[in-house]
């Protein structure tokens, strides 16, 4: 893929950082420059694509947004939420040449005088799936680990548990996914990003 001049000067330094940076151990000395994947243990908090926020595609490149030729989607949402019921959430990913896999997702408050707030709360229910808060501490993001990285035959799925706020108010997940070439790279990776709103008066 032929990038931009600017994208492509940021991504090259980008690339030659992370390099540099693994060619050095703590005591100042030179060692192997091998490097894991970027983010492979989970992106920092903030790229969901939702509420004006960047997605995966901020370190990884490969190709338009939601490619043609890969599915993202959510079950156990279906039919909306009560307050405060808890919910086993399931997100699916399925995308041609997927090596290694990475997502984040944010529950917010859609719209009025909390519209963007964090909403209700998350749990894991595994070592695949864990929860960081962004700055403030007010949104929780729900994102891959490293163990939970690894597809089957182009497929992976994260599950976990969402507890719906009091509030009946309609809230909106917000999902960015990146299918990658298991390269050690973010070159060649595939971005796909997704919102999915939960009305109230589910069961």
């Amino acid at each position: 893929m032929s990038l931009p001049g600017p994208a492509a000067a940021l991504c090259a330094a980008g690339l030659f950082a992370m390099v540099g940076a693994a060619a050095w151990d703590s005591g100042d000395r030179p060692h192997a420059a091998a490097h894991p994947p970027t983010h492979i243990e989970g992106p920092p908090p903030g790229h969901t694509g939702g509420f004006g926020e960047p997605t995966c595609a901020t370190c990884h490149f490969g190709a338009p947004l939601n490619q043609p030729g890969a599915t993202l989607e959510v079950a156990g949402l279906e039919g909306g939420y009560r307050p405060g019921q808890r919910h086993a959430v399931t997100v699916r990913f399925e995308s041609f040449d997927m090596l290694a896999a990475g997502f984040q997702g944010a529950f917010r408050f859609e719209d009025g005088d909390r519209r963007g707030a964090g909403a209700g709360g998350i749990r894991p229910l595994d070592d695949r799936v864990t929860v960081v808060r962004g700055e403030g501490g007010d949104t929780e993001y729900v994102q891959h680990t490293r163990a939970g990285s690894a597809p089957t035959d182009g497929a992976i799925e994260w599950t976990f548990e969402w507890q719906a706020p009091d509030a009946e108010a309609p809230v909106v997940l917000h999902i960015a996914a990146n299918s990658g070439g298991g390269d050690d790279s973010p070159l060649d990776d595939l971005v796909y990003a997704l919102s999915v709103t939960i009305p109230t008066g589910g069961r």
